[in-house]
């Protein structure tokens, strides 16, 4: 059995271009996360995020289960996200990670500066998305997407998050908190390290998406 918890908020401009999706799987499966950042500074960046999100978790659906343990395939999935957001009009460009996590196992890929981040017992973390590229981006329909695989051993947490966070709260603080913290202290302290000292808003739009085995 597994937790949820999830935060989204917009930062530096009313609209939030994060997106993401959160699904749990019958019969104790595991979970399925999809979570994207629109491009700013560009129109379409909302509908691009929303877009490459609703499509990665429709396609990794209909996968068998041993189909959403495979790096490889969810590669796939995302580069149908790609095509997707690529030829619709009203969408610009966005980051992807998409994920299944369950069974004492996550595989996923990604595509972008958004990051997934997993810590099992007292190891360190682990960034899953270390080795992914930022260009060419979601929407682009040249994306590339970088698989990920690892073993979840009890108790594990799987931390997924925009660039918002990592960028303003800093890695060091990302790492520290998911080394320590669990559930709505873990995305609590994350938003107070990324919110500005002065005024208390995100400077850039925050989504955190966390799961954790009980």
């Amino acid at each position: 059995m597994s937790r949820s918890y999830s935060f989204s908020a917009a930062g530096g401009h009313p609209v939030n271009e994060d997106a993401f999706i959160l699904r749990q799987l019958p019969r104790e499966e595991g979970w399925l996360v999809a979570l994207a950042d629109g491009q700013g500074g560009r129109a379409g960046g909302r509908r691009a995020a929303q877009l490459a999100c609703e499509v990665a978790i429709q396609r990794a659906l209909l996968l068998r289960p041993e189909q959403r343990a495979d790096g490889a395939t969810w590669a796939e999935v995302l580069s149908l996200a790609d095509a997707a957001v690529a030829t619709d009009r009203e969408a610009g460009l966005a980051t992807l990670v998409g994920l299944c996590a369950g069974a004492g196992h996550v595989a996923g890929a990604s595509c972008g500066d958004s990051a997934a981040v997993a810590v099992c017992g007292d190891s360190a973390p682990r960034v899953l998305t270390s080795r992914q590229f930022k260009n060419p981006p979601v929407g682009s329909g040249e994306a590339t997407f970088v698989p990920f695989e690892m073993e979840l051993t009890p108790p594990w947490r799987l931390l997924a998050i925009s660039d918002g966070v990592w960028k303003y709260a800093s890695w060091d603080r990302v790492w520290d908190c998911a080394a320590r913290l669990s559930g709505e202290e873990l995305i609590e302290e994350l938003q107070q390290a990324a919110r500005l000292k002065t005024s208390g808003e995100f400077p850039d739009d925050f989504t955190a998406v966390l799961l954790e085995s009980e």
